[in-house]
């Protein structure tokens, strides 16, 4: 099933910055590969908001926010994760890093030497960077599943035998 969506599948960044253009549209989760194969919930809606403008009046910038409900595994007990997400980025496309010292410091800088970008790939980036690099829940996951704690065993000290023979 593919979602209505008025998103093109390439941003041309200068041309779109040029005339302001304003975004929005969804995806399914299962539309970004690289989403897809870390999510279990691949029907899911991903809804997108861009909005381009010159910073200035020769910088191709975007405004955006992705909103998802994502789910993970969590990495300490193996269960399904729920994460809301709600991703905002300024982005700032600059052709050397020269150009980007030139520019506020709230821009996330974006170097490329192309004047379009994949929307796949720019969506995907941005969930990718706002993902917790390890997902755990927020509780003691590993407690509720055994029902009791996890105790370590204290294993004798290896220096113990020396004690003895003194």
């Amino acid at each position: 099933m593919k979602l209505s969506n008025s998103l093109p599948a390439q941003l041309k960044l200068f041309n779109f910055a040029k005339k302001e253009v304003s975004l929005s549209g969804q995806y399914q989760i299962s539309d970004l590969p690289r989403i897809s194969e870390i999510a279990s919930n691949k029907t899911d809606k991903i809804n997108i908001n861009l909005s381009f403008y010159l910073d200035n009046d020769k910088t191709p910038c975007i405004d955006g926010i992705i909103s998802l409900d994502i789910v993970l595994i969590c990495q300490r007990c193996l269960e399904e994760l729920n994460i809301s997400l709600k991703v905002r980025f300024n982005l700032a496309f600059v052709r050397n890093e020269k150009q980007g010292e030139e520019l506020d410091s709230n821009y996330e800088i974006y170097v490329t030497e192309e004047d379009e970008l994949a929307t796949h790939d720019l969506i995907s980036d941005e969930i990718l960077l706002s993902i917790p690099m390890v997902p755990t829940h927020d509780y003691d996951c590993i407690k509720d599943i055994n029902g009791q704690e996890i105790v370590e065993k204290k294993s004798e000290n290896p220096f113990a035998i020396l004690k003895k023979l003194k």
